[in-house]
């Protein structure tokens, strides 16, 4: 059962982050388009690079965010008693 939990919260961590990546890099992807023209442009060449930024600020943040596993507390030390 613990399995069971452990696995749904890994799995909706995972879709809030896609999730938020997509919001984010739809941002990064909008474009000011013209209704009447109908003509194949490239995309802009800051497109990759933004995706790449938004990519690694996601992971550094699941990184930095990610819970410990630690079984035992950490346990606080006073500063200036003797050991």
């Amino acid at each position: 059962m613990n399995r069971l939990w452990d696995l749904a919260r890994r799995f909706r961590f995972a879709a809030y982050a896609a999730g938020c990546w997509l919001a984010i890099g739809a941002v990064a992807l909008a474009q000011a388009g013209k209704a009447g023209e109908k003509t194949e442009a490239e995309p802009p060449a800051y497109v990759v690079p933004y995706a790449l930024v938004i990519l690694c600020l996601g992971l550094g943040l699941a990184v930095v965010l990610n819970s410990s596993k630690r079984r035992e507390r950490a346990k606080p030390e006073a500063y200036g008693e003797p050991k």
